[in-house]
């Protein structure tokens, strides 16, 4: 198996998240098909990376292969209380699936020992509710077809 390291996202990492995202376009799915919607996704990419909560794993030649993008949820926070991560997007490339990348890609932000929600999409066809469930996520209610799904601290994966 080949070797894969783990480290926060950089903003210079923006272009090439960025670039597997569009390629795992279709398995999320992502609606890229204007120039704004495209710039939309890179400012997003760039907020998660800036935000010092996502991760990304490399390969030996330092390629990124896989990435969590996650920040903060500002909505219920006042004064540094009741944080939650939102986990906005999340992949590995095709070719690097099935070795783990993206269980220890989501240990890394567990490991804030925060609550983490993300919402999936009633199209997605990646699996992620299925693995983010068998990681200790738990189904909550959402509207329009979405999945939202849960983890808080200290339970069990």
């Amino acid at each position: 198996m080949p070797e894969i390291a783990y480290r926060q996202t950089a903003i210079g990492d923006a272009a090439e998240i960025h670039q597997l995202l569009l390629r795992l376009a279709l398995e999320i799915p992502l609606l890229v098909d204007t120039l704004e919607r495209e710039e939309a996704l890179y400012a997003l990419v760039r907020n998660c990376a800036r935000s010092g909560e996502s991760w990304v794993a490399c390969d030996m030649a330092g390629r990124i292969i896989g990435f969590v993008l996650v920040e903060p949820n500002e909505r219920a926070r006042h004064y540094a209380e009741n944080e939650v991560l939102d986990l906005r997007y999340a992949g590995v490339a095709p070719e690097h699936r099935r070795q783990g990348v993206f269980a220890r890609l989501i240990d890394r932000v567990l490991a804030r020992m925060l609550p983490v929600t993300t919402r999936v999409s009633a199209h997605n066809r990646s699996g992620i509710a299925g693995h983010l469930e068998a990681l200790g996520f738990h189904p909550a209610s959402a509207p329009g077809g979405e999945q939202l799904l849960r983890r808080d601290p200290g339970t069990a994966g």
